[in-house]
């Protein structure tokens, strides 16, 4: 379960090497904070929003500064002009997007994954050696259709949802981890992994039942909190006070019941991933280190949240955004 997902793994090491050449760690500006993060990306989307198809999209470089990818030369004025940072691209984030979705009408391929890569403005598809062939061989020819709009990777093993072992939330099936705690139409509920809710039952230790649950597809469910003890917290202590946008480059923490709490770096986000399950779409990717168990964990950037676990290898993991989820279920925090 040490494997390493190579395409994503290059991803965050892409990000790192353009935003850092000819720099030493003595040299390296310091990561900017979370707070200063989470302040710092909504005014980029709002600013990249405005550009239309001259924007291509936004992230975060290795020290937490926002970068707009613009596609003119006058559209990069304008994001300097208020006071962000800006590279000039090839392709916009309207292209990137459409070249995705064509992709995905190749969904079902096992083991097999795409998404958009912001920082260096391609789709980035991934296939592992566990893939069938004549399923591998359809995709690698889709992606090759693209020329450099989509570049592929290739890694080895098994893409895994996590819902084996036993702690945090379990009924008698599995064991997965509590995402959230929530509120729905003034009731207490817990948010985890829709693969999870999935499986029905009794989960304890709060005692609720599942009332919602959409997996594959997405990778969201609930399940009703009769305990009556929900607060807005990460079992860590951290306080969770707002729902959040994941963007590449951004620090993400993650909590779950069999390894704990592990930090890293968002690499990619709008994957869609063929897991033993099915088809996910939407979710983005880390490389912090989880494990079975931890399915459905928060993943939070300070006081703001992000996304819940669904799964991946030991190395890379992947979240399904929390916002979709308050979104689809009308949820707010406790």
């Amino acid at each position: 379960m040490h494997r390493r997902l190579a395409g994503l793994a290059i991803l965050g090491v892409g990000v790192l090497t353009a935003a850092g050449i000819g720099s030493t760690p003595a040299q390296a500006a310091p990561a900017l904070s979370a707070a200063v993060q989470a302040a710092a990306v909504p005014q980029a989307n709002t600013v990249a929003h405005r550009l239309g198809n001259q924007n291509a999209g936004v992230y975060l470089d290795r020290n937490g500064h926002a970068v707009v990818t613009v596609t003119s030369a006058a559209a990069a004025r304008t994001v300097r002009a208020a006071g962000l940072r800006t590279r000039v691209v090839h392709y916009s984030a309207a292209s990137l997007t459409s070249t995705k979705k064509s992709l995905d009408r190749l969904a079902g391929v096992p083991d097999t994954a795409w998404g958009i890569d912001t920082a260096h403005n391609q789709v980035v598809v991934t296939i592992s050696d566990s893939a069938p062939k004549a399923g591998a061989a359809r995709v690698l020819a889709a992606a090759q259709r693209y020329g450099s709009e989509v570049r592929v990777e290739h890694t080895t093993g098994h893409f895994s949802t996590y819902v084996r072992g036993g702690d945090a939330i379990q009924n008698s099936q599995a064991r997965c981890s509590d995402g959230f705690n929530v509120r729905r139409n003034g009731q207490l509920m817990v948010l985890t992994a829709g693969h999870c809710t999935n499986l029905g039952g009794t989960w304890s230790p709060m005692g609720g039942q599942v009332v919602a649950s959409n997996s594959p597809g997405g990778d969201e469910g609930l399940i009703t909190n009769p305990s009556g003890n929900g607060p807005s917290q990460i079992n860590t202590g951290q306080t969770i006070s707002s729902i959040g946008q994941p963007t590449q480059g951004e620090q993400v923490t993650k909590s779950g019941s069999t390894t704990g709490v592990t930090g890293g770096t968002i690499e990619a986000v709008e994957q869609t991933v063929n897991f033993d399950v099915g088809v996910i779409y939407h979710l983005f990717a880390t490389d912090v280190y989880s494990d079975h168990g931890d399915s459905g964990g928060p993943g939070y950037n300070g006081s703001t949240g992000l996304g819940t676990l669904t799964g991946g290898d030991t190395q890379t993991t992947f979240f399904y955004p929390a916002w979709r989820e308050f979104n689809d279920y009308g949820l707010t925090l406790p």
